[in-house]
């Protein structure tokens, strides 16, 4: 046997671990409350828990079809500080406005043309936030996945983070428009796997990458039709 000593192997450097942040008692406690409602009357479950990025930076991008949608989400939500994205008349809705607080909700008006929200929706990404918005800018009147928002897409290349995005499927059956109370139907919200838009990325490509991601996971009764 040689005497000459191994070399030393370099002890490799952690990475710097990130604080934890406790998930507020009054989130915990919507989320219990909603989640009873939803698990025992829609049947509520998560698909693609595994694709879930375990922090931010995140941009949740989901399809919308009822107003069922923010619920199953909230329930389904593991972050402790997500920023959701809704319209600012859901806070003229009586209670609304602190369930939707719980939730650091940005009000935005015109469909995203609001250049106030949308520099808030960069700064929360940026910092290394969460941020959760419906892809489309409303609601679809059909159930079917209808074209992403342009100021959207844009958003979402200035932003340069991860998407993830989530299709959302039953909560249109159970709750459609115009319909007052909502029907005993399965909610299944499918996560799928992040992606990244290129930078720079036209935004009419952008819109049609994030359309295709999102309707990769819904069923055949919600595909756009137009494609």
């Amino acid at each position: 046997m040689s005497g000459r000593a191994a070399p030393e192997v370099p002890t490799p450097t952690p990475e710097p671990s990130r604080p934890v942040r406790r998930m507020p008692l009054a989130r915990r406690f919507i989320k219990a409350l909603l989640g009873t409602y939803m698990r025992l009357y829609h049947g509520l479950v998560l698909e693609g828990a595994e694709n879930v990025p375990p922090h931010g930076p995140v941009l949740v991008l989901l399809n919308h079809a009822s107003l069922l949608d923010v619920p199953a989400l909230m329930v389904v939500d593991p972050y402790p500080d997500t920023v959701t994205v809704v319209k600012a008349s859901l806070f003229k809705v009586p209670l609304l406005p602190w369930f939707l607080n719980q939730w650091n909700a940005i009000p935005v008006e015109r469909q995203g043309r609001d250049s106030t929200s949308v520099r808030a929706m960069l700064a929360i990404l940026r910092a290394g936030g969460v941020v959760t918005i419906a892809a489309e800018g409303r609601r679809t009147r059909s159930g079917r996945l209808e074209p992403i928002n342009p100021v959207l897409a844009r958003i979402a290349v200035s932003a340069d983070v991860p998407i993830l995005p989530v299709g959302i499927r039953g909560s249109f059956d159970a709750l459609p428009p115009g319909a007052r109370l909502p029907r005993r139907r399965q909610i299944v919200v499918r996560a799928g796997r992040p992606f990244r838009l290129e930078r720079g990325m036209d935004v009419a490509a952008a819109a049609a990458r994030i359309r295709r991601e999102i309707a990769a996971l819904l069923p055949a009764e919600m595909q756009p039709l137009d494609d």
